[in-house]
């Protein structure tokens, strides 16, 4: 805004509130307008409030109730309205119009952000060159030039395995000259080679045409469809679904990586929730013969029959009868960081999914809105659907964040938000101390548990110099691990030695070794994966010790009077058993028993057998629930 006066300027954020580093401008403010005067201090411009809508053929984002209005007009508040002009060409910022004198501030930007998907597709196409094509909205340029020259495998479900090559034909003439993909086993054709990377939101693909007549008369053909790898999945292609006239393969790799969201809120009490992220696979809620498919920040993993649009990081499917995938609904892309909500609960958004059925000019989007609870739900639960959108939650430690723990000797630290206790003395079941070289190949040794024969007893410490006594320690849920912080160690020039150690949960390395992270002159900084402050070792010094305990009962003699009783019934047992061989004793008895009216075996009690208290309510309307059966109170007394 540089023509109205000589230093003011617009801070803006898109569909989400500023970045706030440094600023004054209220917390939920879409746009603020800094003060010339003053720096660092903004006014609100209007805040979040409402999805971009269309008017007049224009693609608009509003934001309202601002600061209040101090022109002479009848305006409360500021407003500020931004609106998108389609431009391919368009990468400078937005322009400011008008309205400062009238409190609606006026701004136009023209972006290819802005284009509908049809424009976008055709202006890639123009400036696609040899199995290489740019992202129209981001400008990122796809080049898959180093897969082209190799041959790749897929195996389909019967074994059969198709041969195919990336944006070039197959050496062999086995299924013919130019054929890009070939089932060898027939020496069938199912598309001819090509070089014309298609852009698609998620990720570029293949289509490989014009291969043998299929039964319908029809050519085969074939989409190869890359996408950007969820963390840690293998970089290889997979055979997700064939029909009869159309395969579709599905290659994860880093090649079309733009960028990978943080998945994080960006605030001081950073909540972090990549330990949620999915790599070998998907978190799957079922509900009659529905299942939402989910990742958590990053597409989906690819699953063999599950065809939802590529980079999808959610997907809804009904599930026919011979278990197969059909009418598969995106339910959006990962695009965004995690936020904050006016509840200050962490909110995951996904968007730019299929289109709405009840209203086509809009997509479908989710939410996942996480909330902090020990009681950690291992899969999200679909809430209800509104307005184009399926909301979830998830109760999971991981959205807490961090939490302060305590220490109690000998070596217990214990976690008072989930009332989890780990014995870290564990670590030391082979060795009474761990060293590790410094830089200058001098060498720390450890002993979390602090005895008095090692570093005078403390818990660190490098040639004399001990790091520290033990001053807080902290829980991550998010990051999965724990700190455990020393300071006012001995003397270092004006201050003190100080040091940290970062236990970091993996359950499949057993005790581990400590590595040095960090190192300065007066801190070190150790991390440490080990699978002893797992939740599976939780407790382990008190579920030993009542173990103990029951076993000391059970041999003490307050117990004899009790085992005495045992075999005074048995013996009273047999004896009854004798007894009623006599028919007419059975009898006699029978008429003493009806008396009581015990009717055990009169009614029945039907359940189901369910994964998660969501399923439960989902399933409450389903005419045939699975899993279901009929038990006696006598049987389910006895299950």
């Amino acid at each position: 805004m540089k023509n109205e006066t000589k230093s003011a300027k617009i801070i803006l954020n898109v569909c989400q509130n500023v970045i706030h580093h440094g600023t004054t401008c209220e917390f939920k403010s879409g746009a603020c307008l800094e003060d010339p005067e003053n720096s660092n201090i903004y006014s609100s411009l209007g805040t979040v409030q409402k999805s971009p809508f269309f008017m007049n053929g224009d693609l608009k984002i509003e934001y309202q109730d601002g600061t209040i209005c101090k022109q002479n007009i009848p305006t409360a508040h500021i407003k500020t309205t931004i609106t998108f002009i389609c431009n391919l060409e368009g990468k400078g910022p937005p322009e400011y119009i008008r309205g400062k004198e009238d409190c609606h501030y006026q701004l136009i930007w023209y972006t290819a952000a802005a284009c509908d998907v049809d424009t976008l597709h055709k202006y890639s196409a123009k400036t696609a060159g040899k199995c290489i094509v740019t992202n129209p909205v981001t400008n990122f340029k796809y080049n898959l030039q180093t897969l082209m020259n190799k041959d790749f495998t897929v195996t389909n479900t019967s074994g059969v395995k198709y041969k195919f090559r990336v944006c070039g034909a197959l050496t062999d003439n086995t299924c013919g000259t130019n054929t890009g993909i070939c089932n060898s086993e027939h020496s069938t054709s199912l598309g001819q080679a090509n070089t014309n990377l298609i852009w698609q939101q998620g990720g570029p693909y293949l289509n490989y045409t014009n291969g043998n007549l299929c039964e319908n008369g029809m050519h085969h053909y074939t989409l190869i469809q890359f996408v950007c790898e969820p963390q840690g999945v293998p970089n290889q292609p997979l055979l997700m679904k064939e029909y009869p006239c159309k395969t579709i393969i599905r290659w994860n790799t880093d090649l079309v990586c733009e960028k990978k969201i943080k998945c994080a809120t960006d605030n001081n009490d950073e909540i972090n929730l990549t330990p949620l992220i999915q790599s070998t696979n998907n978190y799957v809620i079922k509900a009659n013969n529905t299942e939402f498919h989910i990742n958590i920040c990053r597409p989906l993993v690819p699953t063999q029959g599950l065809t939802c649009a590529h980079g999808s990081a959610a997907c809804k499917v009904s599930v026919t009868l011979k278990n197969e995938y059909t009418n598969e609904i995106s339910l959006g892309f990962p695009e965004d960081s995690p936020t904050l909500n006016k509840d200050l609960r962490t909110v995951l958004r996904y968007v730019n999914g299929s289109q709405c059925p009840e209203n086509p000019a809009k997509t479908i989007s989710s939410n996942f809105t996480f909330i902090c609870s020990n009681n950690n739900q291992k899969l999200p639960a679909y809430k209800y659907y509104v307005n184009c959108t399926y909301i979830f939650e998830w109760n999971t430690s991981i959205a807490c964040g961090a939490v302060i723990g305590s220490w109690t000797k000998p070596c217990i630290i214990k976690d008072n938000f989930r009332s989890y206790e780990y014995d870290l003395s564990l670590l030391y079941k082979k060795q009474q101390i761990h060293y590790v070289k410094s830089k200058q190949s001098k060498e720390y040794a450890l002993n979390i548990c602090g005895e008095k024969k090692y570093c005078n007893g403390s818990a660190i410490c490098r040639e004399n110099n001990d790091y520290g006594s033990l001053g807080s320690v902290i829980f991550d849920y998010s990051r999965d691990d724990v700190k455990l912080k020393y300071s006012n160690g001995s003397k270092c020039n004006n201050n003190s030695y100080t040091s940290e150690v970062r236990f970091i949960c993996n359950e499949s390395i057993g005790i581990g070794t400590p590595k040095l992270l960090l190192e300065s002159q007066c801190s070190a900084e150790f991390e440490w994966y080990t699978e002893m402050i797992c939740v599976k070792h939780a407790n382990s010094r008190n579920a030993s010790r009542q173990d103990e305990s029951i076993l000391l009962e059970q041999f003490s003699p307050s117990h004899a009077g009790a085992i005495a009783g045992v075999v005074l019934t048995v013996i009273a047992v047999l004896a009854a058993l004798v007894y009623f061989r006599n028919p007419m004793e059975r009898v006699c008895c029978r008429s003493w028993s009806s008396l009581f009216g015990f009717r055990r075996g009169a009614g029945r009690v039907q359940y189901c057998r369910v994964d998660t208290t969501e399923e439960a309510r989902l399933l409450l309307n389903a005419s045939d629930p699975t899993q279901c059966q009929s038990d006696s109170d006598d049987d389910l007394l006895h299950a």
